[in-house]
């Protein structure tokens, strides 16, 4: 057999060396492709600085519309910002608390942001919107109106007009037409797409928390009117199919659980396409603080009704793809987050046909963050467990992974072959929301598959480091020989 020359087994050995080294690093090196799929912990309303009105691209409003606006009835006890054209009836905004950003070249609050213009033709003759609490306005485009002061009031009304006129916006503070005119600090494109990414990979969150039957003791079936819930400490993920919203009339508190709160808050998935009619649940958690631990995440690019006589949603809606048209008279209690909104109704003779209740202040507080982990069936075994006994055992669940699909899935016997880590303040279990029958994958898994990297790449160094040894090798026997032979 023909034996390679001392230049081959150089070139090759150093070759192989080299491949190795590439291999190698390829399986150390984590994907950051795959790593950046992944979410961290943010705030889904104020993604950048949560704590800093003036950094953070929401500016901490508390109604947050990409488009135009219908503001007909009846308030937002916060700031404002639509980034279309607004119409309006008789509303007002940043009633009781007007936050606290202060748009540049500016020494007071902004507590309403029109980007696009007043709507006088889609608002009633005698519509007024006013801007309560010695706060400002920022208007992106007056053509067409005239800003007018009247005795510490200032009004923005059609060209033309003076501060009689209607429809008008009644800002209930001295301000010039320079300051109004200003840039209000808002880029609504780059937010909503911002918002849009958020609300998909939100809704890919596995689910750790599902619904109870009445007495708390079995899994839901998902038609009953009526369900429980217990939290976890720390995030919360329930997933709902339209059908089952709608079967829910009452969800109770489960006493084997906590309820929405700065210990447990609780993000519920709503997947759902074209339009829907929202008929809200009553629900355990009533109260301005813990409605600021909810988050309602719908997927819809359709419209979002909020039919009359509905109850109050606590917590914060979340649907920046959709169109929310709020003809309850009950009240939201967070944020809104909308591609459009539509409060109250008018009649076909510009009446106010329905009254759209207020949106209260109880701006969404926690952040969220979605881990990688298998979805799962699960059954339960229900403790006595206080909800005030955080640290203790609560409901425990034997899983079994599934098939990720969108909506259905397949349980599987096969066991789990490995762990993944809890969400950021979840409780390391997969639970499953809702029932079985809308189990939901994880998003894309972080890192690279290392173990076959790394066995090619260090088998390629054995290779060559033999190559290159080959030769001293050689010389040390053909020394060793001569050394025989002499004796």
């Amino acid at each position: 057999m023909r034996t390679l020359s001392l230049a081959s087994r150089l070139t090759l050995g150093g070759g192989c060396c080299a491949l190795a080294y590439v291999v190698i690093l390829t399986g150390v090196v984590p994907d950051t492709t795959a790593t950046a799929q992944t979410t961290v912990p943010v705030n889904p309303v104020r993604p950048v600085a949560p704590d800093d009105a003036q950094a953070d691209p929401s500016h901490g409003f508390l109604v947050l519309v990409e488009g135009d606006a219908q503001l007909y009835e009846n308030e937002v006890e916060g700031p404002v910002a639509v980034g279309g054209d607004a119409g309006f009836a008789a509303y007002q905004v940043a009633l009781n608390n007007p936050g606290t950003y202060v748009a540049s070249g500016d020494d007071t609050v902004t507590g309403l942001v029109i980007g696009g213009r007043p709507d006088y033709p889609g608002s009633p003759s005698g519509g007024q919107l006013n801007v309560l609490s010695n706060t400002y306005a920022k208007i992106g485009d007056l053509r067409g109106s005239d800003v007018i002061p009247s005795g510490g009031v200032t009004h923005v009304v059609p060209e033309g007009g003076d501060e009689a006129t209607h429809p008008d916006v009644s800002i209930q503070t001295a301000q010039s037409a320079e300051s109004v005119a200003g840039d209000s600090g808002f880029d609504f494109a780059s937010l909503f797409s911002t918002y849009r990414e958020l609300n998909a990979t939100i809704a890919r969150c596995p689910q750790t928390v599902r619904l109870m039957d009445q007495n708390g003791q079995a899994e839901w079936n998902g038609t009953d009117p009526v369900a429980t819930l217990g939290l976890r400490p720390g995030q919360n993920v329930l997933t709902l199919t339209p059908e089952e919203l709608a079967n829910l009339s009452t969800i109770n508190p489960d006493n084997s659980g906590l309820q929405p709160g700065e210990a447990a808050w609780l993000v519920v998935n709503v997947e759902v396409t074209g339009d829907y009619t929202w008929q809200v649940p009553n629900v355990s958690w009533q109260g301005n603080e813990p409605s600021r631990h909810v988050l309602w995440n719908f997927t819809t690019d359709g419209t979002l009704t909020l039919p009359e006589g509905s109850p109050t949603v606590w917590g914060t809606v979340y649907a920046p793809n959709a169109r929310l048209v709020d003809h309850s008279s009950a009240n939201i209690e967070g944020n809104v987050v909308v591609r459009s909104f539509q409060h109250g109704g008018l009649d076909e003779a510009g009446a106010v046909s329905a009254d759209g209740g207020e949106v209260h202040y109880a701006p969404f507080a926690d952040l969220i963050q979605c881990s990688d982990v298998l979805p799962t069936t699960s059954q339960i075994t229900p403790t006595t467990q206080s909800p005030s006994d955080e640290t203790g055992p609560l409901p425990t669940r034997t899983t079994v992974p599934s098939t990720p699909v969108t909506t259905t899935s397949t349980p599987t016997t096969t066991e789990p072959t490995g762990t993944s880590a809890p969400p950021a303040g979840g409780d390391g279990e997969n639970h499953t929301g809702g029932t079985p029958s809308q189990e939901h994958g994880g998003l894309a898994s972080t890192g690279s598959a290392t173990a076959p990297w790394l066995i090619v790449g260090f088998a390629l160094l054995v290779v060559g480091a033999v190559l290159l040894a080959s030769p001293v090798l050689s010389r040390i026997r053909l020394r060793r020989k001569g050394s025989s032979s002499e004796n």
